[in-house]
């Protein structure tokens, strides 16, 4: 079976190579070069699988060969809702992981449409979640500031949603609402995951922003406060001689604010420093 499977994938690879069909085309013509190309498996576990199986041959893969096979891989996972579109939920997995490889590629158009494609028909799915939240990382790179913050609302209202993706969406948009200047509403953002949160990272994360902002004002106490506060919250989760113990010890440790609020110090007492001497002759 593997020997086949490896022989099916060099046929595909000369075949692409020869035909030079361009990695996007439109819907009914990837269709059909998707049913004349890509092996159709007997059921659709095993279309993921074979999807899968192209997506670990680009581990070791640079350039031009790393894109081929990234756009094999695109077509492998497209072809799961190709040959067998009444497997709902595994067909939302394979738009999802369809969109991660075009996002990798710099494709972001193709990313958008396969994430759309996820969250259009994954209800009830962690898979439409996370796409929600690719799209809103999307149009946050892009700096579609307002586009961005849709996404990550969308996530965050969704009580269906696991908390912890809820607490990663409210924490980027806190980020969303600074950069469109709502300076309140992000610290609000940041503020409900620090004191609410239930996945200690993302409180560190949410005490880091809200420290961050602080400084950004100017309110050297303020942000040395909130770190405080943090490292009064956290104490109990870091103090555990467990896997989270040791990843919440590591994020505090890794906190932006640990850096910048020393610097911060350090340049105020300097410049306090220089006013106060006084003049030459």
């Amino acid at each position: 079976m593997k020997r086949s499977l490896r022989t099916t994938t060099s046929l595909l690879v000369l075949l692409a190579l020869a035909a030079g069909v361009p990695t996007r085309a439109q819907s009914a013509q990837q269709a059909t070069w998707i049913e004349k190309w890509v092996p159709r498996m007997a059921g659709p576990e095993a279309q993921l699988e074979h999807a899968r199986h192209l997506k670990r041959q680009t581990s070791d893969k640079q350039g031009d060969e790393l894109a081929f096979w990234r756009k094999l891989s695109v077509e492998a996972y497209q072809a799961v809702r190709v040959f067998h579109p009444g497997a709902s939920a595994i067909c939302v997995e394979a738009a999802f992981r369809a969109g991660e490889i075009l996002r990798a590629g710099g494709d972001q158009a193709g990313a958008m449409e396969e994430f759309g494609w996820s969250i259009q028909h994954g209800q009830g799915s962690d898979f439409r979640t996370r796409a929600r939240l690719e799209m809103g990382h999307l149009h946050r790179r892009a700096e579609r500031w307002r586009e961005a913050l849709e996404s990550y609302l969308d996530v965050a209202a969704d009580t269906a949603a696991l908390g912890a993706r809820r607490e990663d969406a409210w924490l980027w948009a806190g980020t969303a609402w600074r950069a469109l200047g709502r300076v309140e509403d992000a610290r609000l953002a940041w503020q409900r995951v620090a004191g609410q949160g239930t996945d200690p990272l993302a409180r560190v994360q949410g005490f880091d922003e809200l420290a961050l902002l602080c400084l950004a004002e100017s309110d050297l106490e303020g942000a040395a406060g909130v770190l405080d506060q943090c490292l009064r919250a956290l104490s109990a989760h870091a103090l555990e001689e467990t896997e989270t113990g040791e990843r919440v010890r590591n994020a505090l440790l890794r906190m932006r604010i640990v850096v910048e609020l020393p610097r911060a110090i350090a340049l105020r007492n300097g410049s306090s420093a220089e006013q106060g001497s006084p003049r030459k002759s």
